[in-house]
């Protein structure tokens, strides 16, 4: 089990997650879909969802949105250990300008063993951002 959630059983017997504070996942929604479903916890449990976009300079990212949450996630050009994030990028959540970094993580048990998912981190700005 990853050391950022705490599994659990809901009253309906499906498996939740509670995060740690400034960690969250991502889920895609269906095998081989672009688009991702999660929650993260910045002082709350804050739902959202990712999906394929480009931006003004052409490049390809992920975009994080939800209740007060805008994001945008880009490949890490300078991971150079499997300990670096695979991606990186600037967020905000209620008006607050974060980092977010990403890791590529697979199910390792229960019925969905072996399925990608997206495991995030929040972190404080670089000030030159």
């Amino acid at each position: 089990m990853s050391t950022s959630t705490k599994s659990r059983t809901s009253s309906q017997g499906k498996s939740t997650f509670e995060h740690r504070e400034d960690s969250g996942t991502l889920f895609y929604d269906a095998p081989g879909a672009p688009t991702l479903s999660g929650a993260l916890r910045r002082g709350k449990t804050i739902n959202v969802t990712a999906e394929p976009a480009v931006d003004r300079q052409t490049r390809d990212y992920i975009r994080i949105s939800g209740n007060g949450v805008s994001g945008a996630l880009y490949t890490n050009e300078r991971k150079e250990q499997e300990r670096h994030p695979d991606f990186t990028g600037p967020i905000e959540i209620n008006g607050e300008k974060l980092r977010v970094s990403v890791w590529k993580k697979v199910t390792q048990t229960g019925k969905n063993a072996g399925s990608e998912f997206l495991s995030l981190a929040l972190s404080a700005r670089n000030p030159t951002e």
